[in-house]
């Protein structure tokens, strides 16, 4: 392929037929300009990024970080792709080599950032926090830099934040999530006086729930719509119908008969597996 723009002596953009790629490998830009052919024994990495915004901002990250960053982070996201069941925005590339860059640098400076919640991401999102201690030992591997367990939770926020939907919007806020769900488990913990199994189905269950309910209640209006089943359950179940009151409120967003519902029955199995 023809040479587009030389990004630097690493990398270059690449176009044929209409669409344009990044080509990233050791020497590719070197004493080349645009017109040439480029060097296709020398990829080591290509990236296809379909967003104008992504491409911009990709284009100012790569003229200042090494290109085993870039490397780093595709390999990341590759197995992130294998291990998760949803979309990744484009953004990720960005994000992620620019987090992974300044981490290391830090590390080799003798600082490093602490995720407070990096226990909440663990039990909360468990696939992500794997993949983000796949992703420590390909940093040992690669960079030679061993990092504590606690930055996986870093990684996989990372993940977490990059989700999109059909619609190619990114969903979630995982720091956020992580606050609300470790909260809500307090105030149900607290106004009822539990000990809560964390490691219980009913637990599981409940999580889960949280995680698309914050999804859910990020783009959605309330629906008026009355369930008959509510009465029952509140007749059945008041003490955790209180509760789902106590975290309607603290939420600060009146919730819908069939929120409340699901919500109550699920803070009545974690009251039921005290």
């Amino acid at each position: 392929m023809k040479i587009k723009k030389i990004l630097n002596n690493n990398a270059v953009l690449v176009g044929k037929d209409g669409k344009d790629f990044i080509w990233i490998g050791t020497g590719l830009g070197f004493k080349m300009k645009p017109g040439l052919e480029a060097d296709e024994g020398k990829i080591e990495k290509i990236f296809v990024l379909k967003e104008k915004t992504s491409y911009q901002r990709f284009e100012a990250l790569i003229s200042s970080i090494p290109i085993e960053y870039f490397s780093l982070t595709d390999d990341i996201i590759q197995i992130a792709k294998e291990k998760l069941h949803y979309k990744l925005s484009e953004m990720l590339y960005i994000s992620l080599t620019d987090h992974l860059f300044n981490l290391i640098k830090l590390h080799q400076q003798g600082l490093s950032l602490h995720n407070h919640l990096s226990w909440e991401i663990k039990k909360f999102y468990p696939k992500e926090f794997e993949v983000g201690k796949q992703a420590l030992q390909l940093i040992a591997e690669k960079m030679k830099v061993t990092l504590e367990d606690e930055e996986a939770g870093n990684i996989a926020m990372h993940l977490i934040n990059a989700q999109i939907n059909e619609d190619g919007l990114q969903t979630i806020d995982a720091q956020t999530t992580a606050k609300k769900i470790r909260d809500i488990v307090t105030i149900i913990r607290l106004s009822n006086k539990l000990t809560i199994n964390e490691d219980s189905l009913a637990y599981d269950r409940f999580v889960t729930h949280l995680r698309f309910f914050f999804q859910r209640l990020s783009r959605r209006e309330v629906v008026s719509k009355p369930n008959s089943l509510l009465t029952n359950v509140k007749e059945q179940y008041d003490q955790a119908f209180q509760t789902m009151r106590l975290v309607e409120e603290y939420l600060d967003s009146p919730l819908s008969d069939d929120e409340q519902l699901y919500l109550t029955l699920h803070i009545q199995k974690l009251i039921e597996n005290d």
